[in-house]
Order: structure tokens, then sequence, then C-alpha cells
């Protein structure tokens, strides 16, 4: 039992893992990306749907990640050079990749909800028989994503504290024009910490929709705005945001455990995550 509770915390911990640290990257730049759902949700509607079409599952993620990144410069490029509001933008995002994934579900696959791809390939899963038995046996049943989403925030804070990139980043947040006077490509590094974003908006997706070898109607699930809360409970700390995630993904896991235990009105106990983010 404490296996299966640990084991499913962690993976539904992964997409807002993923997606965290995206915005962790663009937080600490100085414009936090706010169109993080929308790259979630458009990811994985077309993770699952070019991994069907090629039978690749390693195409189905580039897609993923294609689309999210093109989403998240789209917010980068309309904020910068149109002088847009960041939150209203990010939020514009967000409700366009709704609109996009319902348009695009009732074109291509007529229906509005629910659209299972049977000849989906599903990523693999953790086995080892050693593990079984053991205070490890929780890993057995972890997928690729999973392990990604854990290792992650670790490369990330070595990103911040030992490199070059990650010592501008941190400048062009803490104040952008000293770093501009000091040689620093401002708008460079914030496109960079976008398109980093995008890429893990788009892992997020992938991480969502190819295990299931389905797409569900706004499968996203206010995961993106889980991890925005994440990455502002992080304080700008990889490790924070990580275990802030964590956190949270274990009072999503425990909401679904409610839901089937107790008589409690499911859409009250799905507001729960939201409510322990306060």
């Amino acid at each position: 039992m404490l296996e299966a509770i640990i084991r499913d915390t962690l993976k539904n911990s992964t997409p807002i893992i993923l997606a965290a640290t995206g915005g962790l990257l663009t937080e600490v730049s100085g414009w936090l990306n706010i169109g993080l759902e929308g790259g979630i949700l458009s990811g994985a509607f077309f993770a699952v749907v070019v991994s069907s079409a090629t039978g690749s599952i390693l195409l189905g993620t580039l897609a993923s990640v294609i689309v999210a990144v093109i989403l998240s410069t789209i917010v980068f490029l309309t904020v910068r050079f149109l002088k847009a509001n960041l939150y209203v933008v990010g939020i514009a995002a967000n409700l366009l990749s709704v609109g996009l994934t319902v348009a695009l579900t009732d074109l291509w696959f007529k229906s509005k909800g629910t659209v299972v791809f049977s000849g989906s390939p599903r990523p693999g899963v953790l086995s080892i028989d050693f593990f079984n038995g053991t205070v490890l046996a929780w890993m057995n049943g972890l997928g690729l994503f999973d392990l990604v989403a854990f290792v992650t925030p670790f490369l990330i804070a070595y990103l911040f504290k030992k490199t070059v990139v990650g010592v501008k980043l941190r400048a062009c947040g803490y104040d952008d024009e000293s770093a501009f006077y000091s040689g620093v490509k401002v708008n460079q590094i914030r496109f960079m910490a976008y398109f980093g974003s995008g890429v893990f908006a788009g892992l997020a997706g992938s991480a969502l929709s190819l295990p299931l070898g389905a797409f569900v109607s706004n499968m996203s699930g206010g995961r993106g705005w889980l991890a925005l809360v994440a990455v502002i409970m992080g304080r700008k700390n990889p490790v924070l945001v990580f275990l802030s995630a964590i956190m949270l993904g274990f009072v999503t896991e425990l909401s679904i455990f409610l839901q089937v235990a107790t008589e409690v009105s499911p859409k009250l106990l799905l507001s729960l995550p939201y409510f322990v983010s306060f």
C-alpha cells in the first residue's frame, strides 16, 4: 500500500516538476512564463497524435516539445516586441491551447471529449526484480519521464550556481539594467529561458498523454498553474521547487483517493491542491 502511494505520488508529481522547472528558468530570468498550462495541454495532444501516427515515442515527444516551444516563443516575442502585458499574454496562450486542442480533436477525430489511440506505443517502465521486497520497491513502475523529472532540478541547480549562463540568467532577474550595462544580452538570455520552459512544458505534456495512449479534453487539469505555485513556493531554489511540486503531487493523489474512498463531491476534492497552495 505504502509503495503504491509513493509511486503514484511521484508519477502525479512528474508533469508538475517538469513544468515547474521550466517556469523556474523564466522566473529567475525576471519574466515568469504564465503560459505553462497551455504548453502542457498542447504538448500532450501532439505527443500522442504524432506517436500514434509514426509509432515512435521519440517523435511524439519531439512534436510535443516543438509545439510547446513555439507557444512559449510566441509569448516571449509578443511581450518583447509588442510590449504586451506578460501575464495577459500568458493567460491568452493558455486559452488558445484549450480552444486549439478542442477544435483539432473535433476536426481530426470527430470528438470533443476523449480520444483513445489504440495503436499508440507506450513508454516502458522500470521493472527490476532486485527491488521487490526492499525499500526501493516503489521505483518499479516508474517511467523514463519520471526519472528525468527527478534528476532535472539538480542539474538546473548546478546550472544556476556553476555555469556562466546560470550566472547571467540570475543577473537578468536580479537587475536587468545593470546586467545589460555589464555586457549581458538580456533579451537573448530571457529568450533562452523561455525556450527552456517550452521544452519542459512539452515534456510534461508527453508525460501525461503517452503513458495513457489517449488524449482527454483539458488534460493538463491545472497542472501548469500548480507548477507556477511550486515556482513561487520554491523562491528560485530548484530543490525547493522540486519538493514543492512533490507536495502538490501528493495532494493531487490524495484528492483522487478521496474521490474513490468517500462520498464527498469530486468537484470539491479536485480543488484540494489549489486550497493547499494557499
